[in-house]
């Protein structure tokens, strides 16, 4: 609950954290920070804990959250709040992925009632996130990364864990089935794609920059040999057999996946510049406090919570996937339309829509996968959305630069005029600016969940394996395999996509 909440408590604070520590330009690294590392390290951490027992990894999650969230709390400058959500990225990783694994290994084995405890946990964080925010930013935003439960947490572990059965693996034959160069490059190619769209679209450095020019380049290498690393470790296993590839390259030619990976990337864009870019906008452009402002978020997430619920549960019996997702399509698309005009109910519409979208795709992946191939599977979806929310920032900051560029500064601006310095110094700067950069940048959204839509009619099967079977048989897969392992984290992952 603790990592998700903290990836949408930060939304309604980010104005009083800019003001207070006089840096506006650098505020959205704030939210990429904690999410690049949160998808970097995801993966790295279920196989830990294969090695090291789920208790040992688990404590040690919270206890690098916990010292993510106490760095950013004595943070003075934003260079060293960015570090600490960095570090609280790594740790809310392990949370997230950790957390799945133990509620199927030390919860109750009626799937419905997991699949309704998850559920309920990202409905509080989702609906409590900005609500919390608002508040303690109105008190002090500090408070908001100094949360107490994190050495009560290792406690409890420590002292309530159950006896843990004895490891599958020794350390070095578990650790030689991590692919450490296949996450290396994921994150290089992610993080520095992302640092030069956001550093070159808020003017901290020109396109043609070395900075810039390098990031992109070496971005572009990093992708291109993820590709082929990942290919050759699928095609020649005999020279690397012990790795795991962290991508499921036999699901490269699979249509339905890659539909459903595509969608999900496109899901993701918008969705996560919503949830960061609504706050300011309320509060720089209407004078809202950060409380109204949260307020104002809580309908989309609260929706987002009950479409998850029901995308579930419109496939328990039979899979409807394809539809769940093409309506999820319809509904973002159709929210992001309506939120051309000044209506903020329309954030209840577009919610519904992502969350029937995230609960839809994810499934999609388990039906699609086969065998230990299930885990690299989810895993993948999960990271896409991510990324994709990553991507929305950079591309929000390039589209909003270039409107006031071409439309708002004009020529003696260019020259180096005040406001164009006001923009150089904050993208928040240029949301507070004429009403027409706003509406380009919700244009821009509703593409992308037209596109996204379109994009899920390739999820259509005419025969479709029913969700549960897919359940059940990753489950039995898990006890074979003594319930550890990357199986077993596909079929938590299973589970938990009835309620996303």
């Amino acid at each position: 609950m603790f990592s998700c909440l903290d990836a949408s408590i930060v939304s309604t604070a980010l104005v009083s954290v800019s003001v207070e520590l006089q840096n506006y330009h650098d505020t959205p690294w704030v939210v990429l920070a904690y999410l690049l590392t949160y998808m970097s390290f995801a993966v790295g951490f279920s196989k830990l804990s294969d090695v090291y027992g789920r208790k040992n990894i688990l404590a040690v999650a919270w206890l690098l959250f916990t010292l993510g969230s106490v760095w950013c709390g004595i943070a003075r400058r934003m260079g060293e709040l960015i570090a600490g959500r960095a570090v609280q990225g790594v740790g809310g990783s392990g949370l997230y992925s950790l957390a799945q694994v133990c509620l199927l290994e030390q919860g109750p084995s009626r799937p419905e009632v997991v699949g309704a405890l998850v559920g309920i946990t990202l409905s509080v964080s989702f609906i409590l996130g900005p609500l919390l925010g608002g508040v303690l930013a109105e008190w002090n935003w500090r408070g908001i990364f100094c949360i107490p439960f994190g050495a009560l947490a290792v406690l409890g572990i420590y002292a309530l864990w159950p006896e843990e059965r004895r490891n599958r693996y020794d350390a070095t034959t578990a650790l030689a089935k991590m692919d450490f160069l296949g996450n290396f490059l994921l994150a290089a190619a992610s993080i520095l794609l992302v640092f030069g769209m956001q550093e070159a679209g808020s003017l901290v450095w020109s396109w043609s920059s070395p900075v810039i020019v390098c990031s992109l380049v070496i971005a572009g290498v990093c992708w291109v040999l993820l590709v082929a690393w990942e290919y050759y470790l699928f095609h020649w296993p005999s020279s690397s057999q012990k790795i795991e590839p962290i991508f499921p390259v036999h699901l490269a030619r699979d249509r339905v996946y890659l539909s459903c990976l595509l969608t999900t990337l496109l899901q993701g864009l918008p969705y996560l510049t919503l949830t960061t870019k609504l706050p300011e906008y309320l509060q720089l452009l209407h004078a809202d406090t950060a409380l109204t402002a949260g307020t104002h978020l809580a309908p989309m997430l609260g929706s987002c919570a009950a479409g998850s619920f029901l995308g579930g549960a419109l496939s328990k019996h039979r899979n409807r996937t394809a539809p769940t997702a093409v309506a999820g399509g319809v509904l973002q698309a159709l929210g992001n339309g309506m939120a051309l005009a000044p209506l903020l109910g329309c954030t209840a519409v577009y919610g519904l829509g992502v969350g029937l979208g995230f609960a839809a795709c994810t499934m999609v992946a388990a039906t699609q996968a086969r065998g230990g191939g299930l885990a690299a599977a989810q895993g993948a979806v999960a990271q896409a959305r991510v990324f994709g929310g990553a991507l929305g920032m950079a591309a929000g900051t390039i589209l909003l630069d270039g409107r006031l560029r071409a439309a708002e500064v004009g020529p003696a601006g260019l020259a180096g005029g005040p406001e164009l310095e006001r923009v150089e110094r904050s993208l928040m700067a240029v949301l507070a600016l004429p009403e027409g950069a706003r509406r380009e940048v919700m244009l821009l959204l509703a593409v992308v969940a037209g596109v996204g839509l379109l994009v899920s009619l390739g999820m259509y099967k005419s025969k479709p394996g029913r969700v549960v079977e897919a359940m059940e048989h990753h489950k039995e897969l898990a006890g074979r395999q003594g319930g550890r392992g990357d199986v077993e984290l596909s079929s938590v992952s299973s589970v938990r996509s009835l309620v996303r």
